[in-house]
């Protein structure tokens, strides 16, 4: 698709035109730069609001300083865990909100748009702390990547719904924003990457 088409789009679909300001902020995003760093009051308070926003009020911040730790911790936060069930229903409500507004047509070309923005961004960033950690791990670049991937379609979704700023995957962007990565609520902690 052409940048003329999703312009079309964009003015067709007001809703979906904050879109382009959202690509241009995802490639500004240090992604995955702080990884392993330890824990800011900026990064406590964003994970804090997250998790209570996602219905984990108890879940305290916690920082994975290794690469090995977060990959157990992301296995550990697998599908179908509670926090996991929680972002899905929250995803496909959201959904449904942005298709009352715009064309289901014209919401995936926008989404497919924003992944693919997001995909680029975040792989040169995975790429990038994976040379400077000397992780030595092709895993870590697909699954941080994708991880980045899923939080933009996320995001694009509260967007594209006309959703405020205060959305529970507003918090987790701005974890992402920090150069973290929210692995997952297990227990009563939100692990960060």
């Amino acid at each position: 698709m052409s940048a003329d088409d999703l312009n079309d789009i964009f003015e067709q679909y007001p809703t979906l035109a904050p879109l382009s300001r959202f690509c241009r902020l995802i490639g500004q995003t240090p992604w995955f730069r702080h990884v392993g760093d330890p824990i800011s009051d900026d990064l406590r308070l964003d994970g804090q609001l997250y998790a209570a926003a996602l219905g984990f009020p108890e879940a305290e911040p916690a920082v994975l300083a290794l690469w090995e730790d977060a990959a157990g911790a992301a296995e550990s936060a697998d599908f179908n865990s509670p926090a996991w069930e929680a972002e899905e229903q929250l995803r496909m409500a959201l959904v449904h909100e942005a298709l009352q507004q715009v064309d289901e047509d014209a919401l995936d070309v926008a989404l497919t748009h924003v992944a693919a923005v997001a995909a680029d961004a975040a792989n040169r960033g995975a790429e990038d702390v994976r040379g400077f950690l000397l992780i030595d791990d092709e895993a870590f670049v697909r699954a941080a990547t994708g991880a980045a991937v899923q939080m933009c379609h996320q995001a694009a979704l509260v967007i594209a719904s006309g959703g405020e700023g205060e959305h529970v995957f507003s918090h987790k962007f701005q974890i992402f924003e920090q150069g973290r990565w929210p692995v997952g609520i297990i227990g009563s902690t939100l692990n960060i990457f």
